[in-house]
């Protein structure tokens, strides 16, 4: 996805002018003044939304990007953007303010101004996003959130040292009510996630808990565990949890993977101490295996509480407890 995104955006990184505003108009942008249509004939399904652009609205001009236009993917490049003069048209609908769309997201822990290129992409339909397979977009309407990882910046994708980074791609779907009418939007951005040796351990009645802060596979975390004599993370009943999750979220609001696993048989959830299943706080419509999901996590639903299961090969923050 990254390198797509890099390529439109050689394509699109263009002063916004009055000619070209008007090519935004085509793709389903469009501004109060007047349109210009010297470049009706580019290729405008791909849309640029970024600071210098509307800086060269005139006062009290806005930029309406319409959704339901052309199949349109609008590319947010937001460092130094002003949301507040950028709207979301949908057709006859009518439209919505981008920051009072995009609010929830960003204080999301996986918020999409933490996208590793500095932009992030929204668009009406899930099928404009190439990448996306049909099961993924099953997922997502199922999920309304899911993480795909599509390469390393690493010779191999397993995270084993601050050096070794994953390129981890986050999908939402968001929905807003215009004119009592529901819409929904999808936003997908990029982050970087690396693994680390950096874990801080702490106690509670009795047992050792290691917070993990580099970003493991199931498998890797495990591993890592074993290798201090521990085991990933077991719950054991909703104080230890709220303890857990009190700490966990103090590193990171981010989703940590515990120990909770059904890797052996489908639907039979173990722990990978071994110890029996006599606490479980999965969240409403979870575990699901949507995709595939063999392995337990926390934080999934932040600031709600409530256990997800997620694919393995997911890279994630860890929690080690010792027996």
């Amino acid at each position: 996805m990254l390198k797509r995104l890099a390529r439109i955006s050689r394509l699109l990184a263009l002063p916004l002018t009055a000619a070209s505003l008007a090519a935004v108009g085509l793709a389903g942008c469009s501004t109060t003044g007047p349109a210009d249509a010297a470049l009706e004939d580019a290729d405008t399904s791909n849309v640029l939304i970024d600071a210098r652009g509307v800086a060269r609205l005139a006062p009290g001009e806005r930029l309406s990007v319409d959704l339901r236009a052309r199949d349109v993917v609008a590319h947010v490049a937001f460092d130094g953007l002003d949301f507040s003069r950028v709207d979301l048209a949908f057709g006859d609908e009518g439209t919505a303010p981008l920051a009072e769309v995009m609010a929830p997201l960003f204080s999301h822990p996986y918020s999409p101004l933490e996208a590793a290129d500095g932009r992030f992409v929204i668009t009406a339909d899930p099928a404009n996003i190439p990448e996306l397979t049909a099961d993924d977009i099953a997922a997502l309407e199922v999920e309304r959130m899911i993480a795909r990882e599509h390469g390393s910046r690493a010779p191999t994708a397993q995270p084993q040292s601050i050096n070794d980074c994953v390129e981890q791609t986050i999908y939402f779907y968001v929905d807003i009510v215009i004119n009592d009418t529901v819409q929904s939007i999808l936003c997908a951005h990029t982050i970087v996630v690396c693994g680390s040796t950096t874990c801080d351990m702490q106690t509670h009645n009795g047992h050792n808990y290691l917070f993990c802060d580099g970003q493991e596979s199931w498998t890797d975390a495990k591993a890592s565990c074993a290798s201090q004599g521990m085991s990933l993370v077991t719950l054991n009943d909703a104080e230890e949890e709220a303890w857990v999750t009190g700490f966990a979220s103090a590193y990171s609001t981010q989703k940590w993977w515990m120990g909770m696993n059904d890797r052996a048989s489908e639907g039979t959830f173990v722990w990978d101490s071994g110890d029996a299943v006599s606490y479980t706080n999965w969240y409403p419509g979870e575990p699901n295996n949507v995709s595939n999901e063999d392995c337990g996590q926390l934080n999934r639903f932040y600031p709600e509480p409530g256990w997800n299961d997620e694919p393995c090969s997911l890279h994630l923050r860890y929690i080690c407890e010792s027996d």
